[in-house]
């Protein structure tokens, strides 16, 4: 026997016309958490999937602007002397030897090593075996490079490095 509120509803149609609130899976039990689980897979299924596997894949051709126009006569790799510079005298000086930052001086890129007080040595001498080889991608785009050797708080004469 139902019994009929003054709402013209009886309380299970009330209950049956509510919408489940967001905590329903944890208030249901394992069974009630797999059964709603497999519901939303076939639900996922039967739709078709994602809606990427439904429209055709794009590329970015076909978006506007998406692939910056590029001039023929612009280089992709721009060459970056400072980086390259700092780069080779990175790998390339001995263990105790450090050098900042190139620099651009009267049209020529140079670079100031310091060597350690506790080297033996012609710095100036030294400073001829860092210099890249001729094969090295550096000489590619730059003309000469000049190492001046710091070595006992002295600045000693500079080499210039050409290919």
């Amino acid at each position: 026997m139902v019994r009929m509120d003054h709402g013209g509803r009886s309380a299970r149609e009330e209950a049956m016309a509510s919408p489940a609130p967001r905590n329903a899976t944890r208030r249901a039990g394992p069974a009630g958490r797999r059964a709603l689980l497999l519901l939303e897979l076939a639900t996922f299924l039967i739709s078709g999937g994602s809606a990427m596997a439904q429209s055709p894949m794009q590329g970015l051709d076909s978006l506007p602007g998406a692939r910056p126009i590029m001039r023929p006569d612009t280089d992709p790799y721009p060459f970056d002397a400072y980086q390259s510079i700092k780069t080779y005298m990175r790998d390339n000086l001995p263990q105790g030897w450090w050098a900042p930052d190139p620099f651009l001086q009267d049209g020529v890129f140079s670079v100031k090593v310091f060597v350690p007080d506790s080297w033996s040595g012609n710095p100036s001498g030294a400073m001829l075996r860092l210099c890249p080889p001729p094969d090295s991608h550096l000489w590619r785009r730059l003309k000469a490079i000049d190492l001046y050797p710091f070595y006992r708080h002295a600045t000693w004469p500079y080499v210039t490095c050409r290919p």
